[in-house]
């Protein structure tokens, strides 16, 4: 209980002071994050953690789920149909270059961990978290179609980037265990679509007729994500995949839903987000004082880097997009809660220095990534803006 009281204090201390803080960049993960490693470090820790126990995975699983179905709900296929030729060029190219250049930098810098957790890493990396920089998606001082796009790919790489991780643990595992995933999969498709689509139909159909309150049809969409998680665990399915189809559905079935309906959604996914961050931090020193080698972070390095941005940037070759527009997509891709979570459930089936190798990597990247990605969000926005204005001025100069 003493963990929960601290976590409480420490919210309401960012909630008086977010303002302030997201002058200076300190975003909800930075803040938790460093809660957890200060609180629960030392000697005599005041707060301990248990990372392994039940409750803490739980509460990582079904934050993650909620986290996917938030992010299914903002990709709508109308405007992917209208504009969507940069995240699908994002996903269909940049997305499996950067899972080939993650998993072939892995093999010289990660020695003996084995081609199959090479690729375990460059998958689980591969996934991209808007989280760590939603200060910078709601800087208007940027591009509208930036900031949306970077949401988006966000919520596409993660549902690609789940059920890659869990063919390549059955790879590394055992190729008797490829069917079994395969059916988890195909189980979770069918329980995200039926739940997705008729749970909104539902609500839309409530929303008509008046059946249900605006503050019912928030909960009743919460209800929804959770039990399409649920149901797909219960059938021996992936319920992150359930989840994250139940949000593409729901909002495909119900295109014209408000946004403010998602609220209570996006609320309690970033309460249980920030209980996962402070855990996340209780790792950050036992990671860093167990001997890294230098190794994990030059990958760690090039995985924030070149591994993604230069697959990015290929792929939107010959589109519309300028090039500062396209290296500002490479790099605003950070890595946070989706990748923790694919990493935690990696763990959970490798043993010896395969896990060892996966912990190390998983936890370094995301360090780095969210106080690289989190700090400088307000200065590039600064930069953008300056940027934006010398270039329409000298634009009125010439007369374009």
């Amino acid at each position: 209980m003493l963990a929960v009281l601290m976590l409480g204090l420490v919210l309401v201390t960012w909630a008086v002071l977010a303002r302030p803080a997201q002058r200076y960049s300190v975003t909800v993960p930075i803040a938790m994050a460093a809660s957890g490693l200060i609180l629960t470090n030392g000697t005599h820790p005041l707060v301990n953690v248990e990372v392994t126990g039940p409750i803490v995975r739980h509460l990582i699983e079904i934050t993650l789920a909620l986290v996917l179905f938030t992010d299914a709900t903002d990709i709508s296929m109308r405007w992917l149909r209208e504009t969507g030729r940069v995240p699908m060029r994002m996903l269909f190219i940049a997305f499996p270059l950067t899972v080939l250049l993650g998993f072939a930098a892995g093999v010289p810098l990660l020695p003996g961990a084995g081609w199959w957790v090479c690729a375990i890493c460059a998958a689980v990396l591969a996934a991209t978290d808007s989280t760590p920089i939603l200060p910078l998606l709601h800087d208007h001082r940027l591009p509208s179609g930036m900031r949306h796009t970077i949401t988006v790919v966000s919520g596409l790489d993660d549902g690609l980037a789940a059920p890659l991780v869990l063919l390549l643990l059955a790879g590394a595992i055992g190729t008797e265990d490829l069917e079994s995933v395969l059916l988890e999969l195909l189980i979770a498709l069918v329980v995200g679509l039926v739940v997705g689509s008729g749970g909104a139909k539902l609500l839309a159909v409530a929303r008509t007729r008046a059946w249900c309150t605006e503050e019912a049809q928030r909960v009743g969409l919460l209800a929804l994500a959770i039990t399409a998680f649920a149901m797909g665990e219960v059938l021996h399915g992936n319920g992150f995949v359930a989840a994250f189809v139940a949000g593409l559905a729901a909002r495909a079935t119900a295109p014209h839903m408000p946004r403010s309906s998602l609220q209570t959604v996006s609320d309690t996914a970033l309460v249980l987000s920030a209980a996962v961050w402070f855990v996340f931090g209780s790792l950050i020193v036992p990671a860093f004082m167990d001997g890294l080698e230098w190794r994990v972070f030059v990958y760690a390095f090039l995985s924030l880097t070149l591994i993604r941005m230069l697959p990015v940037a290929l792929s939107l070759v010959g589109s519309h997009l300028p090039w500062r527009e396209r290296w500002a997509l490479g790099f605003w891709g950070p890595r946070g809660l989706d990748s923790m979570v694919l990493g935690i459930i990696a763990l959970e089936q490798l043993s010896g220095l395969d896990a060892d190798w996966v912990a190390d990597v998983v936890v370094v990247v995301i360090s780095l990534s969210i106080l690289i990605h989190g700090l400088s969000a307000r200065y590039f926005a600064s930069w953008w803006a300056r940027r934006s204005r010398t270039l329409a001025a000298a634009a009125r100069r010439t007369g374009t």
